[in-house]
């Protein structure tokens, strides 16, 4: 499923998590397992292995949509 962030775009699957951004040309990957999606603060973080990062995901919807396509359930 491909999601539309500020600054970007979302491509999620029930493995991984890409986020592409736009203004920047850079790329982040995870694997869902090393994901959480942060309710209230509508964040999504990666953190596993070599993996740390996160990203605002702008609204709660955008959060939703995330936990639906990856089976990641939103942590509040």
């Amino acid at each position: 499923m491909v999601i539309d962030i500020p600054g970007g775009k979302l491509i999620v699957t029930a493995h991984e998590v890409m986020v592409k951004l736009q203004q920047n040309r850079m790329t982040l990957q995870a694997q869902t397992d090393d994901i959480s999606i942060l309710g209230g603060a509508n964040m999504l973080v990666a953190n596993g292995g070599s993996v740390n990062w996160s990203i605002s995901l702008g609204s709660e919807e955008i959060a939703k949509n995330v936990s639906e396509a990856s089976g990641v359930a939103i942590k509040r």
